[in-house]
Order: C-alpha cells, then structure tokens, then sequence
C-alpha cells in the first residue's frame, strides 16, 4: 500500500482522474509519493484545449499539425521541471509517438524542462525516479536557467 498521507498539496485535485492505463496511474502514484518531487500534476486528461499544456507537432500519417498533451508536468525538488509521457511497449517506436517525442523534447529543451517518455513496463516493474538514468539526472535543468 503506497502511503499518500500529505500529498494533496502537491498537485491539483479533479473530481476524478482518468488514467488512460495502470501505467498512468503508478507514474502518478510514484511522483506524488516521492520525496523527490515538489509537485506532479496530471495534465494528460484535459485534451481538446480543456487545459494549456500541449505541443504543437507535424503529424507524419496526416501531413497536418496537431496537438498533444503530455501526461505530467512534474516540479522536482531540485527545482527542475520534467515533462512527461506514459507510452505502451507496444507504442514505443510509432511514428506518430516519435513525431510527439521530437515535438516535446524541442518545446522543453527551449523552455529549459526535461522531457521524459517512460514505457508502461518499465513503470510497472521498477521505481522510476530511483531508476532514473545518471545522464537524465545531470541534464536536467531548473526552469529559466
């Protein structure tokens, strides 16, 4: 049982939270319950310009650009920003996914934040953010550094 006593305070509360996947869901569970982390939002249910957060991409299937919203806006403790995506294994390498991924890591690296897309079965099957690899760790930056 994962203790959430205390974290209300680091994200912002919805009637409900709809998770598209269990993967979304632990990501959630393991940022909001870290100390690691200051505050974790869920961003990734309010689409169709119901919130602010999205990345314009060129979508290769359509020819059209379109919009995309990242699962999380994650502040760290560090005072580091991370952008993150929860994919399926299967999703990974989807050409419309790496069209996203190359929009939202060119949109983040210009706003000084941290992109990070995490596949469902490495979520599941480990602790992220102690898992979180040494060169991820070093490159991210504070916002407006």
């Amino acid at each position: 049982m994962i203790d959430t006593k205390g974290t209300h305070k680091k994200s912002f509360h919805a009637d409900t939270y709809c998770f598209d996947s269990i993967p979304e869901k632990e990501c959630f569970m393991q940022y909001i319950t870290s100390a690691k982390v200051a505050e974790v939002y869920f961003t990734g249910m309010f689409t169709s310009n119901q919130g602010d957060l999205s990345v314009h991409y060129y979508d290769p299937e359509s020819g059209r650009i379109r919009q995309y919203y990242p699962d999380f806006l994650a502040k760290m403790m560090d005072g580091s920003y991370q952008l993150i995506e929860v994919k399926g294994d299967n999703k990974i390498d989807d050409t419309v996914v790496k069209a996203k991924q190359a929009a939202a890591e060119e949109m983040a690296v210009a706003s000084g934040v941290k992109y990070l897309m995490y596949a469902g079965s490495r979520i599941t099957s480990s602790h992220i953010l102690d898992d979180i690899p040494m060169e991820i760790q070093q490159d991210t930056l504070p916002l407006g550094s």
